[in-house]
C-alpha cells in the first residue's frame, strides 16, 4: 500500500514588488485547488499567549512551554518560557502591534535573568 498524500497543505510564497526590494509574503491552502488565506489578527496579546501555549508548533522550532507568566527578580513576567530539546531556555515576550524600544529593552533584562538560570 503506497504512501497516503496530504489532503491539504500550506504553502508560503514571496513575491517582489517593483524593482525596490517590498515584499509581500503570502500564504496558501492547497487543497484541490490552491486558496490564499487572508491574514487576520489575534484580538490580544493573551490569546496569543493561549494559542502558542496550547501548539507551540506555530513558532517553527519545537519548543517546550515551562512556564506561562512567569515572575522575574524585576518584579515582571514572562509571557512565556520554553526550553527546547538541547535545553536551552527560550524567553517569549508576545506583543501584539509593533515593538517599540522599551519593549527590546524589556526582553533583553528577561534574557539577561533567564541566563542566570541556565547551569552553563
Amino acid at each position: 500500500m503506497g504512501a497516503r498524500k496530504p489532503r491539504a497543505r500550506i504553502s508560503l510564497s514571496v513575491e517582489a514588488k517593483g524593482s525596490l526590494m517590498p515584499v509581500e509574503m503570502c500564504l496558501w491552502l492547497i487543497d484541490d485547488e490552491p486558496v490564499r488565506l487572508v491574514p487576520s489578527g489575534v484580538p490580544t496579546e493573551k490569546r496569543l499567549e493561549e494559542l502558542i501555549e496550547a501548539d507551540p508548533r506555530i513558532l517553527g522550532e519545537p519548543l517546550l512551554i515551562i512556564g506561562r507568566q512567569v515572575p522575574t527578580a524585576f518584579g515582571k513576567f514572562i509571557d512565556l518560557l520554553a526550553v527546547d530539546a538541547h535545553g536551552v531556555l527560550h524567553v517569549l515576550e508576545l506583543k501584539r502591534d509593533k515593538t517599540p524600544r522599551e519593549v527590546v529593552a524589556q526582553a533583553l533584562d528577561y534574557g539577561s535573568w533567564v541566563r542566570r538560570l541556565m547551569p552553563y
